[in-house]
């Protein structure tokens, strides 16, 4: 049986959503072979997910391709932007008609990205706290800056992103290279992205803002948590204080094909329009209120629990 899987996302996207439900498709046609399409932007894709071992190729394509490809197919699914109240995780699993269960996810690293790694963190003492350089995008940036600084006083700080630079590298690190350097961390503190799931795919405990969507949307504490046995290492996400958090998502708004409308879930763009100034104007999301002191004690306690500080 041959089957075509089309990902219309980005590397988070296609890493767990994708992956997740491709193994839900090889639990079901344990003998299938299939092929996954993504966008031409998404070039890398094949980078990352062929190591997975359960594609037999990564195919480019915009969705005009992937339908004129199907024919060919014995069952062909598209993943696009549209996305369910259940969220993107279970919304494959809605539109093919199957019941939702978990699978384990993983990321695979080639044993020379691993090298490389020990070699930036070699005389790092520990612990090794990863950040991300990007976190301004979704969280204000004076607040990524005071957060910084206070964790740099718990250990050594790694910062990862595309723009970093290393001194034993001598261009900036593939998103492989930096899936590994995250490996090498004893945390991970950021926000929703490429690169936090790829810690947690990494055994990497996370500490995350997520997006402004329901916990069980995309989030490590959904996908990962169920297949770690020791609590304290799960991983951890930092809601809105329940004064600010009005606990039914009023601020999304509905497309007419089902998914959601720009900014979607980036909590610096997202308005809310439950508390608003004057009963009129639509103030901050409530994920946007979240203070470097509620996610920095967070942080705190976790490295505690571990002993690692």
């Amino acid at each position: 049986m041959n089957i075509l899987l089309y990902h219309f996302g980005y590397r988070g996207d296609i890493l767990v959503v994708g992956q997740h439900f491709t193994r839900e498709l090889l639990t079901r046609y344990p003998h299938a072979d299939i092929d996954l399409m993504v966008r031409p932007r998404m070039v890398e894709a094949g980078d990352f997910m062929m190591p997975l071992g359960v594609y037999r190729d990564i195919l480019w394509g915009e969705k005009k391709d992937f339908h004129l490809s199907k024919e060919s197919y014995d069952l062909a699914y598209m993943i696009d932007e549209n996305v369910y109240p259940e969220g993107n995780l279970r919304t494959p699993f809605t539109k093919a008609g199957f019941p939702f269960r978990h699978h384990k996810l993983s990321l695979t690293v080639m044993p020379e990205d691993k090298a490389l790694a020990t070699r930036i963190i070699a005389d790092l003492p520990r612990p090794i706290i990863a950040v991300q350089s990007d976190m301004s995008r979704k969280w204000p940036a004076e607040r990524c800056a005071a957060l910084n600084q206070r964790l740099a006083a718990l250990g050594s700080l790694v910062t990862l992103g595309p723009d970093e630079r290393y001194p034993s590298c001598e261009k900036p690190l593939s998103f492989l290279q930096s899936a590994a350097l995250a490996a090498s961390a004893d945390i991970f503190v950021g926000i929703d992205s490429g690169i936090a799931h790829a810690a947690a795919l990494m055994g990497v405990q996370t500490v995350l803002i997520p997006p402004v969507f329901p916990e069980s949307w995309i989030s490590p504490t959904e996908y990962a948590n169920p297949f770690i046995a020791d609590e304290a290492c799960r991983h951890i996400s930092i809601r809105p204080h329940p004064e600010d958090f009005c606990g039914h998502y009023f601020c999304l708004r509905p497309t007419a094909q089902g998914g959601i409308q720009p900014p979607g879930g980036n909590s610096l763009l997202v308005k809310c329009r439950w508390k608003k100034r004057f009963g009129i104007f639509k103030g901050n999301s409530c994920f946007n209120k979240i203070s470097v002191d509620a996610l920095y004690d967070v942080v705190v306690a976790a490295m505690k629990k571990r002993r690692l500080i």
